[in-house]
């Protein structure tokens, strides 16, 4: 069995050093564990931390995300979040994980196009982070009036963290930028770099180069766009793009056979296999 599949496998290792908190039906976790992957099939093996990386199922459907033993993991109560012993601290924003998982392979960011896939990550991250910027499952928690000190605390926190991510939106959106508009310029850029690049290859920057983690990024946001009915946005070439890969074995791997939103269908998220 090939070192990915082995690796995707491991749902819960709750001792794991490091260990990723993540849920499979977020997209930016979803962005972490496609990186991953290709970081597991690069031509140059990648880093003893990456190879030994454990998972923990964070069920956000059930909260689990806003439970105390996770705020203190990610006071923010986002997923996903990397522990590791040999960090200062847990990595609690899917970018901040994208970098480090570079870090243990090089070759996801070449450096002939580094300045770019930076910006472009960004720009997709802001987006995301648009579209989670609030929960109003916190204020019901913060009613109830069992909960411990120490919880409502985190709570209280992550409340604060949401209100003043709203009033960033808000002045980003004021400033004239969409949510929508930002995807659209974004996937817009993905083209023009395939029709520069690529030259009919399966890759953004073309085979010579191979993956990289921008492609780790558009596949999944191409296919959670689809999933959630909003295709009108995805042109034509990068929908065949990610269909494309995301039949070839490593994007199985990343993503599995399923969509990127949960229904019943797929039986209890807890029974689901990363």
């Amino acid at each position: 069995m090939r070192q990915a599949s082995q690796l995707l496998k491991k749902l819960t290792r709750k001792q794991a050093d490091p260990c990723l908190y993540t849920y499979p039906f977020s997209v930016q976790s979803l962005v972490v564990h496609f990186a991953i992957v290709l970081a597991l099939r690069a031509k140059h093996r990648p880093s003893r931390e990456l190879t030994q990386l454990g998972y923990r199922l964070v069920n956000v459907d059930r909260n689990e995300n806003l439970r105390e033993w996770y705020l203190k993991v990610n006071p923010y109560g986002r997923v996903p979040t990397l522990t590791y012993s040999g960090l200062p601290s847990p990595l609690t924003d899917a970018l901040s994980i994208v970098y480090w998982i570079c870090d243990q392979c090089p070759s996801l960011l070449p450096k002939a196009h580094q300045t770019e896939i930076c910006r472009l990550l960004s720009q997709l991250h802001e987006a995301l982070d648009r579209y989670g910027a609030a929960n109003p499952t916190v204020d019901d928690l913060l009613t109830n009036h069992d909960i411990t000190p120490s919880h409502r605390q985190a709570l209280e926190y992550k409340r604060d963290c949401q209100r003043k991510q709203r009033e960033l939106v808000s002045m980003n959106l004021s400033d004239g930028q969409s949510m929508t508009a930002q995807s659209i310029a974004f996937l817009n850029e993905i083209v023009e770099l395939r029709e520069k690049y690529s030259k009919g290859g399966t890759w953004i920057f073309g085979d010579k180069v191979g993956p990289t983690v921008l492609d780790a990024h558009v596949v999944p946001f191409v296919t959670r766009l689809d999933d959630i009915h909003l295709d009108d946005l995805v042109p034509d070439q990068l929908r065949k793009y990610a269909q494309k890969i995301r039949r070839l074995p490593l994007g199985k791997e990343a993503m599995g056979q399923r969509p990127t939103v949960w229904d019943a269908s797929l039986g209890p998220i807890d029974e689901i296999r990363l």
